[in-house]
């Protein structure tokens, strides 16, 4: 019984102490600078854009209610610059300037932040690419005058790509056809330093309806060819060759146009770009898709030094306004995917 008794004493002493604590629980940390870096520098692009924003958290007032506010997203001044170097020895440093992309035609997406300014570090200097016995560097160095911190960030750029087939500099044989499984060959060397590669074809068409046939409207159709190629190593110079099906040429205007007995449609021309992307771009790219199994908490991933994001190099070749094949139109009038869309001569 004595026993007993002290159990209970000792179970009530440990309720007590309990319920005597204070109960309220902090969701907020201390406050801490926490800068978000995004960009990606492409050789191929006369400028280059990178986003600089800021993180913000309030212990007693939701998040959502500074969504909309400018400074909770942006910095009044920020001293950014990159600097180059060849070889791993500096050669070049560059000021990046504050401009407002919705007034260059790079408008941010509406939506529940903040939408009304878009404001980016542009960098108007060229970006080189690597080549054989060339390694270029470029190191972000992001300052903030006001409390002194600095986050920092490294890529290299990449090499350009040789493609041979059934693109290059000279022609273009881009032949679909509606046999089964007929596929199109294409063969390209690698650019140094690139980790994976995707082919895209954006095509331009006319339509117009018949009952007013003044009235013409321009649409483009993507139609993704290739994607996520891995290249066999990073050192570049490698022959890859790979085939894709005619059949997803037909199935990407289906999916993009709609049936109509009225509509009346061209081909226009159209534009190929290859698009390879650095090694910790494509881990970024791994890292954030959509999960498929119970576990849906992605891990973290950054290249940046005293911030968070991403800072990275791409390298984007274009072949534009590209002719179609002499035989597209006849295929796709022939393929049971495409021949009720309406395209003619």
């Amino acid at each position: 019984m004595q026993k007993t008794t002290g159990f209970f004493l000792i179970l009530v002493l440990i309720m007590s102490a309990i319920t005597a604590c204070d109960n309220e629980i902090s969701v907020a940390a201390n406050w801490e600078e926490v800068v978000i870096v995004y960009g990606t520098l492409n050789p191929e692009q006369a400028k280059n854009y990178v986003r600089i924003q800021r993180a913000y958290l309030d212990e007693s007032i939701a998040a959502l209610s500074f969504s909309n506010t400018q400074d909770s997203l942006y910095y009044d001044s920020l001293d950014v610059k990159i600097e180059e170097y060849t070889n791993g020895k500096l050669t070049n440093v560059f000021t990046l300037s504050k401009v407002n992309g919705n007034d260059i035609g790079m408008p941010k997406d509406s939506g529940i932040f903040y939408s009304e300014n878009n404001f980016l570090y542009e960098l108007s200097d060229p970006i080189k690419a690597s080549i054989s016995v060339i390694d270029y560097d470029y190191k972000l160095i992001v300052r903030n005058p006001k409390t002194g911190h600095v986050c920092t960030g490294i890529t290299r750029s990449l090499g350009n790509p040789e493609v041979s087939d059934p693109i290059n500099d000279i022609y273009s044989n881009i032949a679909v056809n509606v046999q089964k499984d007929h596929t199109i060959l294409f063969r390209y060397q690698e650019g140094k330093w690139v980790r994976s590669y995707s082919f895209v074809m954006d095509m331009r068409i006319e339509e117009y309806n018949i009952n007013n046939p003044s009235v013409k409207i321009e649409k483009i159709v993507r139609w993704n060819m290739l994607t996520d190629l891995r290249t066999i190593n990073l050192q570049g110079f490698n022959i890859n060759k790979t085939n894709t099906q005619s059949a997803n040429f037909f199935y990407s205007l289906a999916g993009a146009l709609d049936v109509n007995p009225n509509v009346r449609r061209r081909l226009i021309d159209f534009d190929v770009k290859v698009y390879g992307i650095s090694d910790d771009f494509n881990t970024y790219i791994s890292v954030n898709k959509p999960s498929i199994g119970i576990v849906q908490k992605k891990p973290e991933y950054t290249n940046m030094t005293n911030a968070l994001g991403l800072f990275t190099s791409r390298h984007i070749k274009t072949f534009k306004n590209q002719t179609f094949n002499a035989t597209t139109l006849a295929q796709i009038n022939l393929s049971d995917i495409t021949k009720y869309h309406g395209f003619i001569e």
